[in-house]
């Protein structure tokens, strides 16, 4: 295995130091080589705390843009950065929402399992949410039950941001995702179901934001979900 991280951030200057430092401590105990990717939008703090981190880290690689943009298309600058001799990407949410230390989990359930796709799930038995706003969840609850009701979709956390892919699958949907935002996720179970890759679930513990700005905006990530819901409805 070799793993390559890729984390999209925004204006994150009181998040990144410490998300870094954990990923590597968190990684490192694995003995899995690995590298670790920031795709950073801003023009905040947060490209000088990774260019000083990258001092003394010859794995840690970041691609800097001043201007948003865009959810998906973050992500997809991410992934054309992985190396060559990646075999596995791992996608988490900047803003520590998602804890480093259960990325062995979703490592052991996708080898146990042999499954191409393993989601970090607050909704799978023994998974948990902290302190996050009520307008949130019932957005997210809405959005898996629509999913699950229209395509069939059985993860029960698809707006989940923290997964870990074989490689195969990004290349595989990454040409033919047309998203723009939050709904990009969806997009990749859509595409994925309809190639016939396997997900499991992994219980995780979602933390609520604790530092800095919320980028999630209520009526944009609603209408990115609608917009996907017709294009793959007809």
């Amino acid at each position: 295995m070799f793993l390559s991280i890729v984390i999209a951030v925004y204006n994150e200057e009181e998040n990144v130091n410490e998300l870094t430092e954990r990923v590597y401590s968190s990684v490192n105990s694995l003995k899995v080589p690995f590298e670790l990717i920031y795709v950073v939008d801003g023009d905040d703090h947060t490209l000088e705390i990774l260019s000083d981190l990258k001092k003394s880290r010859d794995n840690l690689i970041i691609d800097h843009s001043p201007k948003l943009r865009g959810f998906k298309n973050a992500f997809a600058t991410g992934f054309n950065l992985v190396s060559k001799n990646t075999t596995h990407i791992l996608t988490m949410d900047g803003d520590l929402n998602h804890q480093p230390e259960e990325i062995e989990n979703l490592i052991k359930a996708m080898n146990s399992t042999g499954s191409d796709i393993a989601i970090g799930s607050r909704y799978a038995s023994k998974g948990k949410v902290e302190k996050l706003a009520l307008w949130k969840m019932a957005l997210s609850v809405f959005a898996n039950n629509m999913l699950k009701l229209i395509w069939g979709i059985k993860v029960r956390d698809k707006t989940s941001g923290f997964r870990l892919y074989k490689r195969k699958v990004i290349d595989s949907v990454l040409p033919s995702c047309t998203s723009d935002n939050f709904e990009f996720l969806f997009e990749i179970l859509i595409l994925s179901q309809k190639l016939g890759y396997n997900t499991i679930e992994v219980p995780i513990v979602f933390k609520a934001r604790e530092r800095g700005e919320s980028k999630f905006q209520f009526w944009k990530a609603l209408k990115g979900y609608v917009k996907l819901m017709l294009k793959y409805c007809w």
